[in-house]
């Protein structure tokens, strides 16, 4: 492993925090001001890769368009041995993915308040013209506060730019929370980053992601694959007591249909008077949840397309059931035939 650089710019190096696929990130101190900070630098292999830097620097200027109590701050931007840094707001708390793989499911109301916190900065990021792309429980920092953050806008894309640094028909994002016209590889806008919070809602609740069966065949084409043809879930049917308004309004955000999400503002109102009411708080607490059935059912359930209903959908699987049936028998009958005559 290679020894922490003593300093990044003008930044004390005081120990690693982390380390990823695109770099790493060390805690630092700014001793002109004294402030602790967080450093994130693109990684030594990365070096070279103009495509890289990019994405890296585009971080900074998204963040660098926001400044809100609900989106992580940035101090600097600079330049450490022909790596570009990132040098941000130093959050003291944990990230949601953290507290769910520890502890499991929230309490309905906490979740519902943070998702608002959550909805609050990514309306800010709108309002600046930019799309987070990749909103997850990880990259939502719960801060010893009670201050929810929104962090990582590595993916994040301003409205107004293209998508050259992308590879074209090429999707990002995390497939648990990845909308569908995301997965298409369409253009995007804020109702993807809705999408994203929809999935984390029921991922809070339940304590598992909404497309996940939990079994081998939860590889990452299925996962995409459910999020583009599978029935949306619903909190009220797989836990019991779910909270009825709280369900419906996941299930709604998840909507395949981009229009039929709520925007921003309706969002925030929604989940303010849900959090009221069930009490939320942040930080949030943990509870064991009561499954009615096991995520996704005993088997993948298809949506059916347009405005057919199920009773249209069960009618044309039990023709489906008929016809094999049928086939199968008729087959039997001309072994049989062919038998005897051979006889």
């Amino acid at each position: 492993m290679s020894t922490p650089p003593e300093a990044i710019g003008h930044f004390r190096v005081v120990r690693l925090l982390g380390k990823g696929a695109m770099g790493e990130v060390f805690e630092g101190v700014d001793e002109q001001l004294g402030r602790r900070v967080a450093l994130k630098i693109l990684g030594a292999k990365h070096r070279e890769s103009n495509e890289f830097k990019t994405r890296f620097l585009r971080e900074g200027r998204a963040l660098a368009a926001m400044n809100h109590a609900n989106i992580v701050q940035i101090y600097a931007i600079g330049e450490h041995e022909r790596r570009p840094f990132l040098a941000m707001e130093f959050l003291d708390g944990e990230d949601l993915g953290g507290m769910l793989k520890r502890s499991g499911a929230l309490h309905p109301g906490d979740a519902a308040e943070v998702i608002r916190q959550s909805a609050v900065g990514l309306s800010e990021a709108q309002r600046a013209g930019v799309v987070h792309r990749d909103v997850k429980p990880s990259n939502l920092v719960v801060t010893n506060q009670g201050v929810v953050k929104v962090t990582d806008f590595g993916l994040a894309k301003a409205l107004q730019e293209d998508l050259s640094i992308t590879a074209t028909g090429v999707f990002v994002g995390t497939p648990d929370y990845l909308a569908p016209e995301q997965a298409m590889g369409d253009e995007v806008d804020a109702r993807a980053d809705v999408y994203a919070l929809g999935c984390t809602l029921f991922h809070m609740c339940s304590g598992h992601p909404p497309f996940r069966k939990g079994g081998q065949d939860d590889h990452y084409t299925a996962v995409v694959r459910r999020h583009l043809k599978a029935e949306r879930p619903q909190l009220k049917l797989e836990i019991a007591g779910f909270d009825e308004e709280l369900s419906d309004l996941c299930r709604r955000m998840m909507s395949r249909r981009p229009d039929v999400r709520p925007v921003f503002d309706e969002l925030i109102q929604k989940l303010g008077g849900i959090s009221r009411r069930l009490g939320g708080q942040v930080p949030p607490r943990h509870q064991n949840v009561e499954l009615i059935r096991s995520p996704m059912g005993d088997q993948e359930r298809t949506e059916p397309p347009g405005p057919h209903g199920p009773g249209q959908a069960n009618s044309g699987a039990r023709t489906v059931i008929l016809a094999v049936s049928a086939g199968v028998a008729i087959g039997v009958v001309v072994s049989l035939v062919a038998i005897f005559a051979f006889n």
